[in-house]
Order: structure tokens, then sequence, then C-alpha cells
């Protein structure tokens, strides 16, 4: 239980290598007095507070904001992820808006019905709409997500 707790604040804690170490040390001592003294590790795991917020008031303590981190890389990914939906959705839409490239045989006034067939049994452009799909859903979610924490 005390080694689970230990390398959850480690996780939580966006703090350098060192201090992190610091950290896990006094984390060891805390609860190695405190079993001395007749308290559980449970008993001493409800007085510091969960993991997350132990590691808070930690990195707090070291003049650090533990949750700066943690927000940019929700917003670098759903930023990506918009990217990557954008992308997709205009690659897909240049691949279905049938315009004949220049330069093509035949430059026909009309729709012509010729097919191609190849080695592929899937429409990539499908795949590429699907891959589209999904990033803007991630990215959807990550926003709602964040938006929904800064409102705690």
């Amino acid at each position: 239980m005390k080694e689970q707790y230990i390398r959850q604040v480690e996780k939580e804690l966006n703090l350098s290598r060192k201090a992190k170490t610091e950290v896990v040390r006094d984390l060891n001592e805390i609860f190695n007095s405190a079993v001395e003294h007749g308290e559980t590790e449970q008993q001493v795991i409800e007085r510091l507070g969960t993991p997350q917020e132990f590691a808070n008031s930690t990195a707090e303590q070291f003049g650090i904001d533990n949750s700066v981190p943690k927000k940019r890389k929700w917003i670098i990914s759903s930023v990506i992820s918009l990217v990557v939906a954008i992308v997709a959705f205009l690659i897909y839409a240049t691949a279905k808006s049938g315009k004949v490239p220049e330069g093509a045989i035949g430059q026909a006034d009309a729709m012509t019905n010729i097919q191609v067939n190849g080695d592929f049994i899937f429409d990539v452009s499908q795949i590429i709409l699907l891959v589209g799909i999904i990033a803007f859903v991630f990215a959807t979610i990550q926003i709602i997500r964040a938006v929904h924490n800064n409102r705690r």
C-alpha cells in the first residue's frame, strides 16, 4: 500500500528527478516514523491525502504549479488532433471532388464511367475519412475534458 502510494505521488509530481528523489525519501521517512509510533500505513495515507493532493501541495512548496504541464499536454494533443482531422478531411474532400486534374487523359466534357481496378479491396479515401473522424472525436473529447476541469 505504501509503495503504491509513493509510486503514484512520484507519477503525479512534475518536478526534477532530484526533487522527486528527495520527496520519495521524505515520504519513506514519514511512513517509517509513523509506523514506529503505532500508526498504520492506511492512517498515514488518510492523513497525507490522495497522491494527487500530496503531489500538488509538495509542488506548491517547491514553488511550482503542478497542473501546468498537464494542461499543456492536453492543449498540444488537442491541437495536433484537430490539425490531423482537418488535413484528413481536406484530403478526403479533394479526392472526392471529382475534378479532372490538368493534363488528364481524355479531358471529357461529361462524366465518364471508367473504373480502375487495383490491388486494394477498400477505398483509401474512406480510411482517410475515418482517421479524420477519429482525430476530430478525440480532439473534441480532450477539449470538453479541459473545459470541464477548468470549471472545477
